[in-house]
Order: structure tokens, then sequence, then C-alpha cells
């Protein structure tokens, strides 16, 4: 029996029906990347100009633009190769279940919801690796004003020997800008910059400490050494006190994440075993709002967990 005539024409079959959407999905990537390439500097300036806005805290712009500065959360070029990798994944994965048009349609409030809550994240963990550090930096800082060190020399010293951390940056920026001509024709003091980094900074417990250190420092030494030394001792107790809490939380949140696991380990399940039906039944238009549902439910354990067991205390 001739092959050929057991195939009909003009007609596709599933064993090569990726061959066919293969060149509109290659076409539409390489137009991305091209364009990427092509308008890399605008789309970098742009990000740039939205992080400048997205990390300005309220009230930032009433600052003299001497004392105005961002946090080194994330930098631009970061960020433009984060946007392009999530466009082209979620572009791929949607393409994979539904047409291309609906995927190049989703990819861009796709892949900004994720820039948005990877930048919330980042902004998060930036903010606690400044939580943590704070406390054994403001002893350190309270050992060499009370050995007699200025607050300047104090915290030069302190920061000498600190790796790199957000703590690290920040101080250093407050360093950099002591002496800086402002825009009124007066030099900034320390005060002045002391008030614009709390105005700025996203931890709220180093926003807490700056603005006892402004009240302190124009106050005579012993005072300063005073305030700087309840201040550690106020984080000392609050690190416990968040120990303590987070100790009796953990159960709460360890149940919180064995059940994520188990919930997501039936649906893995599922879609291997009816891979078939499980991608009809969620491609229809009620299968959407099910899975949006169902994602939630998954989910819930989880976000629950963690944010039981996220304790905060700034109180001094």
């Amino acid at each position: 029996m001739n092959p050929d005539a057991m195939i009909t024409p003009n007609v596709t079959y599933p064993e090569t029906a990726w061959l066919a959407d293969l060149p509109p999905l290659a076409a539409t990537i390489a137009a991305i990347l091209a364009l990427t390439l092509l308008m890399h500097s605008r789309l970098g300036a742009a990000l740039d100009a939205y992080l400048a806005q997205r990390f300005t805290r309220p009230g930032a712009d009433l600052l003299d633009p001497a004392l105005r500065w961002r946090p080194p959360v994330m930098s631009a070029s970061r960020l433009l190769a984060i946007c392009v990798i999530a466009a082209l994944a979620i572009l791929i994965v949607v393409s994979r279940i539904g047409p291309l048009l609906v995927a190049i349609v989703l990819m861009g409030p796709a892949t900004a919801l994720i820039i948005w809550a990877l930048l919330w994240f980042e902004e998060q963990r930036y903010a606690t690796r400044i939580d943590a550090t704070l406390p054994a930096t403001v002893g350190r800082l309270e050992a060499q004003l009370r050995a007699g060190s200025g607050l300047q020399p104090a915290i030069e010293k302190v920061i000498a020997d600190m790796p790199a951390s957000p703590l690290k940056a920040e101080w250093s920026w407050f360093l950099e800008r002591l002496g800086q001509p402002l825009a009124a024709g007066a030099l900034a003091t320390a005060t002045m910059v002391c008030a614009a980094l709390r105005a700025q900074t996203p931890s709220r417990r180093h926003a807490t400490f700056l603005s006892h250190l402004e009240i302190a420092i124009d106050q005579p030494h012993a005072a300063l050494v005073q305030r700087v030394r309840a201040a550690y001792e106020a984080m000392q107790a609050s690190d416990r006190r968040a120990s303590m809490l987070a100790t009796e939380l953990a159960q709460m949140r360890n149940t919180g994440i064995a059940l994520f696991l188990i919930n997501v380990g039936i649906t893995l399940y599922l879609f291997i075993v009816q891979h078939e039906r499980f991608l009809t039944a969620y491609r229809s238009d009620i299968g959407v709002g099910v899975g949006a549902v169902l994602a939630l439910v998954v989910g819930a354990p989880l976000i629950g967990g963690y944010l039981l067991g996220r304790a905060e205390d700034i109180a001094y």
C-alpha cells in the first residue's frame, strides 16, 4: 500500500500541529527581542523614572533636591531583563493553552502584575535586611559614641568594617550628604540629612531610630549617647518579643505550608493522571473562574501562615 494514500491533503495532524503554531510564535518572540534591543536606552530611562516614582516616599518631594535619594532596591537594567523574560514566558505558556492573539493581549497586564509583585517583594526584602542588621549596628555606634567619638567619625568607623548591605548604603549616603550645598544657599547639616533619610528609607524601624537620632544630634554628647543606648536596648527587647512570638506562631506557619504543599501535590497528580480532562475543564469559560478560585484557595494557607509568622515591633 502506498503510504501517501493514507494522508489526507490540507489536514493538520496532532503530531505536527506544533509546526503550524511555531512560525507566528517565533516571529512574535523575535519582534519583542528586536524591539527591546532597538529601544534599550529609552526603555531603561522609562523604567528608571518608574523606579524613582515607585520608591519615592510620601513627602519626599518637599525635600531639597540635594537631599533626595532613592533606595537601591533594584536597578533599571535588571528590571528590564526581568520584564523581557516574564513577557516571553507568559507569551509561550499562554500560547500553548489558547490562541496566540490572546497570549499577546494578556502578556502586558500579566507582566505588569508580576513586576508589581516582584518590586513589592524586593522592597520588603530590602527593609527586612535593614531591620535585621540595625540592632547590632546601633550597638556598635553606641560603643563608639560612648568612647568619645563624634557622630560622623563614629558612623565612619562603624560602616568601615560592614559588608555591603542596604544599611551600609543608607549610612554611607548620610555621610556623603553632610555639608552639601542646598538650593537655599545653606549647607546640609546632620539634622537635615538625618531627617531626609528618615523620610525616604523603606524601613519603618530605621525611620523610627532616625527620628530619635534627629532629636539627639543637636543635644549634648552625653544626651546623644543616652538616646542611642536607649534605642539599642529597645531594639534588643523588641527582637526578644518578636522571637517569642515567632516561636508561638511557627506551628501555624508550618501548618499553612503543609496544607499548601498537599493542595499543590493533589493538583499536580490530577494534571498528570487526567491531563486531557484537566486542560479541557480549565480551558472553558467557567473553568477559568474556577481555576482562579482554586488557586486562591490553594495559596490561602501559605499566605496566611506567612502573614501570621511576620511579627513587626518597632516601638522603642
